[in-house]
């Protein structure tokens, strides 16, 4: 557990680290000319930009610490395609579990207003489109089931247990109450294809997916906020949920039993952390 707890706290911490320079090299001109240090408002176009600068910043940060320091190497085990008729079915699993996790999740809370106004920031610029697209898929998917989950079945841990604390630390980073129930659940389903396969490359593909279909969502909605039952009213809601656990449970049963029926077999590693020391 050491190492997930200091995975996630380098996670958290670049984060931060990388907002702060980028508010500093903001703030700094600004009081060089002005003689005033005043912190800038949030919707300034320049600020934003800067903000998602930082946060594309610490996100390759991150991967170049996962690595450099080896908690997860490239290969053909972890880059395996496995087969194209995974890859398709893995990527319906997930459209599936969007479509009841969605529901469930508008039965626990409501989009707050900070949220809808990052959400905002985030699809109205090229930059937040491409960090929630591109790189969080792919970072994100290194460090919880690569660098975290693998690690904990390579030394003993039941896949349960991998799955469900590598699930809830990708749930708690995402730092809202409207994403983490989501992320923890999604979690769960990467986790799975990830423990099946022993390759990145199947829930990479379905973490794209996911994040790519909100995003076309949220440019194609007259009202990307609004819930599912305000537009297909609750009835209409309830069968699309259910037809997603139906779909879910379909891609469950066929990729357990025709396309991987053998989990895969996780190299044992010394409990004791084989990396050198990090400064």
């Amino acid at each position: 557990m050491g190492r997930t707890i200091k995975l996630a706290l380098y996670f958290i911490g670049y984060q931060l680290a990388f907002a702060f320079v980028g508010m500093f090299i903001y703030v700094l001109p600004l009081y060089v000319s002005t003689g005033t240090l005043e912190i800038p408002e949030a919707t300034t176009p320049t600020f934003i930009t800067v903000t998602l600068i930082s946060g594309i910043v610490s996100t390759l940060a991150m991967a170049a610490h996962i690595l450099g320091w080896k908690y997860v190497q490239l290969n053909k085990e972890t880059l395996s395609v496995y087969s194209y008729r995974l890859l398709a079915a893995s990527c319906v699993f997930v459209i599936g579990m969007g479509m009841w996790t969605s529901y469930l999740s508008e039965w626990i809370t409501t989009p707050s207003e900070e949220f809808i106004r990052t959400m905002k920031i985030m699809m109205g610029n090229p930059l937040g489109v491409i960090s929630v697209v591109i790189l969080a898929p792919i970072v994100e998917e290194l460090v919880f089931r690569g660098a975290i989950m693998g690690h904990l079945l390579k030394t003993g841990k039941s896949p349960v247990f991998a799955i469900l604390v590598s699930s809830l630390v990708f749930g708690i980073v995402h730092g809202n109450l409207e994403q983490a129930p989501f992320a923890f659940i999604l979690g769960l389903a990467l986790g799975w294809v990830y423990y099946r396969t022993g390759s990145l490359l199947p829930s990479i593909c379905m973490h794209f997916v996911n994040n790519g279909l909100t995003t076309v969502n949220y440019y194609l909605s007259d009202n990307p906020f609004a819930s599912m039952q305000e537009e297909m009213g609750l009835a209409g809601a309830t069968l699309y949920a259910i037809g997603g656990i139906f779909i879910s449970l379909a891609c469950i049963f066929y990729i357990r039993k025709k396309l991987v029926p053998q989990p895969a077999k996780w190299k044992e590693e010394s409990k004791e952390s084989v990396l050198p020391q990090e400064v």
